[in-house]
C-alpha cells in the first residue's frame, strides 16, 4: 500500500445518482467496507449519458461535500473526490465547458466509459478528440472493450495516444483458469495497466474491494509490478500532475 492508502478511482458510491448506491445507509456501509480495504481516496464517479440533465453537476457536488462529512465519522484521512464516468460521445470537451460533466477531481484526467462492443476505429478517435483537447483520458474497465482487451497492439497505440488504462478490482480476482484474470496480469506485468478502481455498486455482489485484489496480485505477479500503479501513478493523480 502507498503512504497514502489506496486510491479508487471508479466508484458509484453516492446514493440515488444511478445505478450504485441507493441511500446514505448504503453510501455509509460501502465507506466503512472500502477504508477496511486500505482505500483512503475515492473517486465518485456516477454515470453519465448523453442527454442526461439529471445528475447535475451541482447536485453531485452537493452529495460529494455530504459523503465526505459522513466520511469524517469513519476517518479523518477518508476523502472523496468528484467525478463522472461518461459514456463516450462526440462533443465532450463542448459538455464539460457547459457544466455538463465532472472531470475527476477538477483536474483535466477523464474517466471515460466505451460500449464493449465498440470499434477500434471509435475508441482511437474519440480519445484523440480528447487528448487533442488538453485532456487525459483513462479508459474504464478496459478489459470489457473487447477492441482493446483482445488486441494488445491496440491497448499500445492508444497508450502512445496519451490514454490511460484502468481495470476493475473484482476482474483481477479469478482463479487459475481464469483467462481474463490471467491476461490481465500480463498486462500489469508489461506494464499497460495504469489504475485499479473497484467499480463498486453495492456492498455485496460489487463491493469495494482493493485490498483482497492487490494482496491476491503480490502473490501471482513478480516483485515490482505493482508498485507504479499503487504508488507513483495514484501520487500523480492525487497531485493533478499528468502520466
Amino acid at each position: 500500500m502507498g503512504q497514502r492508502g489506496y486510491l479508487d478511482i471508479h466508484s458509484h458510491i453516492l446514493p440515488g445518482v444511478d445505478d450504485g448506491s441507493k441511500d446514505w445507509e448504503m453510501t455509509m456501509q460501502m465507506l466503512k467496507l472500502a477504508y477496511g480495504q486500505g482505500v483512503r481516496h475515492i473517486v465518485a464517479t456516477p454515470h453519465n449519458y448523453p442527454g442526461n440533465r439529471t445528475q447535475d453537476n451541482g447536485e453531485i457536488r452537493k452529495l460529494v461535500k455530504e459523503a465526505n462529512e459522513k466520511a469524517k465519522q469513519i476517518a479523518d484521512d477518508l476523502e472523496i473526490l468528484s467525478g463522472n464516468e461518461i459514456l463516450y460521445r462526440r462533443g465532450i470537451p463542448e459538455e464539460i465547458a457547459a457544466g455538463h460533466i465532472l472531470t475527476m477531481a477538477d483536474s483535466r484526467y477523464l474517466l471515460v466509459e466505451f460500449y464493449p462492443g465498440e470499434r477500434y476505429r471509435e475508441v482511437y478517435q474519440g480519445l484523440r478528440e480528447l487528448i487533442e483537447a488538453g485532456y487525459h483520458p483513462i479508459v474504464a474497465h478496459m478489459e470489457r472493450v473487447q477492441a482493446l482487451f483482445e488486441n494488445e497492439d491496440n491497448i499500445w497505440e492508444v497508450i502512445k495516444l496519451g490514454a490511460l488504462i484502468q481495470v476493475n478490482t473484482l476482474s483481477l480476482t479469478g482463479g487459475f483458469f481464469d483467462r481474463r484474470c490471467a491476461r490481465l496480469r500480463k498486462f500489469i506485468e508489461k506494464g499497460i495497466v495504469h489504475f485499479f478502481g473497484s467499480d463498486c455498486h453495492n456492498t455485496s455482489e460489487r463491493s469495494p474491494m482493493m485490498k483482497d485484489c492487490v494482496e491476491k496480485l503480490y502473490k501471482k505477479l513478480p516483485e515490482g509490478c505493482l508498485e507504479r500503479i499503487l504508488n507513483e501513478n495514484q501520487e500523480y493523480f492525487l497531485q493533478k500532475k499528468y502520466i
